[in-house]
């Protein structure tokens, strides 16, 4: 019997490297908080994580420990393995692992009877030793459903792979989103450009900063505030200009409350990005919002109004900056988006995934 000896709970693992508090977290961490705060299935829900600091508010952590697990398979597969063992006495009736198909696979050959949902955050083409055609079937094998953050992923998954195969049904897309926000009147918008991200090449930074200078010489009454954790191989990035502000890692709270009061953000990625979480927040803050079209940043500009680059440049960002700053019209169409009329709102998102749930939890 697929369901003998499962308790009515669901365990959610997350990567070894990702913390679940307000104080430190992670991509993967803000995407599970935020599809599971106004989930029906909330109150069955623990976290697997390697705490070191408080939860989120309104959930239920486990403490993974360090144990010689860690030490004989690494961080990740001993991060799992204990797991399994945490487990063992009252495994749950779905566990969802995020972003380690690995992990995923390891799950199933172990005596856990659990059905298990697995998360893509990123390139299921970029993990080591889960990315053949041969190790993507025995994925969709051994999961009972595969999530991605985008189509984008999707696609990627389905590379090569056989056209006619049934276990498509089992895979969906089940976004970041947010909670369409009342937006701040246009005129009373501070004149400034954010920046939130990681301060890395791939996400383009290294060529906007080159943008920002020459903007923020030549318009002496707007500011850059550029948020995202500074680290040491960055720091030669760090301009020492009293109208460009590094804030380093903040809030997320924080950011978003900024990003109301802001006038442009951008998002200049060179790279295929998963999903673009910050892009949906940026048009969720009323912003005129500069964006690439790479990866799934496409999927959402399609739904908006968006300054879109389709060429990453110095020159093609310091000309869309421009024309935004110097146009209060321009400014203000971009600035007018409706987000509770696209697929990102979180109670949207949280009901297809409570779907799932649903013929678990209602199954004898």
């Amino acid at each position: 019997m697929p369901y003998q000896n499962t308790y009515e709970e669901i365990a959610i693992l997350l990567p070894y490297k990702e913390k679940f508090s307000p104080n430190n977290f992670g991509s993967v961490s803000l995407y599970v908080k935020d599809i599971n705060e106004k989930s029906k299935f909330n109150k069955k829900i623990k976290i697997f994580v390697n705490k070191t600091s408080k939860t989120f508010k309104g959930f239920k952590s486990v403490n993974v420990p360090k144990k010689l697990n860690h030490l004989f398979f690494g961080k990740n597969m001993g991060h799992t393995k204990t797991f399994i063992n945490i487990l063992k006495e009252k495994p749950p009736k779905i566990i969802e692992i995020h972003n380690r198909p690995k992990s995923a696979l390891e799950i199933s050959k172990s005596s856990l009877k659990s059905k298990i949902f697995l998360y893509y955050h990123n390139d299921p083409l970029a993990f080591k030793n889960c990315s053949s055609v041969k190790q993507r079937l025995e994925i969709l094998r051994s999961c009972h459903h595969i999530f991605f953050v985008s189509n984008f992923l999707k696609k990627r998954f389905l590379i090569d792979l056989p056209g006619g195969t049934h276990f498509k049904s089992k895979l969906d897309v089940i976004y970041n989103g947010v909670t369409p926000t009342k937006q701040l009147i246009f005129k009373k918008k501070k004149l400034n450009i954010v920046y939130v991200g990681e301060l890395e090449k791939k996400k383009g930074f290294d060529i906007f900063l080159q943008s920002a200078i020459e903007i923020i010489n030549q318009f002496p009454g707007w500011e850059v505030h550029i948020f995202g954790k500074i680290k040491e191989e960055n720091k030669r990035y760090i301009y020492k200009h009293n109208r460009i502000i590094f804030h380093d890692f903040k809030e997320n709270n924080f950011v978003i409350e900024f990003l109301k009061k802001s006038s442009i953000s951008i998002i200049p990625s060179v790279w295929d990005e998963p999903f673009g979480r910050t892009l949906i927040e940026s048009i969720n803050s009323g912003t005129a919002t500069i964006s690439s079209n790479k990866g799934g940043l496409k999927e959402i500009n399609k739904f908006f109004k968006t300054f879109i680059i389709n060429k990453i440049d110095k020159k093609t960002i310091y000309i869309a900056l421009k024309k935004l700053i110097m146009s209060n019209d321009e400014r203000s169409y971009y600035s007018n988006n409706n987000v509770s009329k696209s697929p990102f709102t979180l109670n949207k998102i949280t009901q297809i995934l409570d779907k799932y749930r649903h013929e678990i939890f209602s199954k004898n």
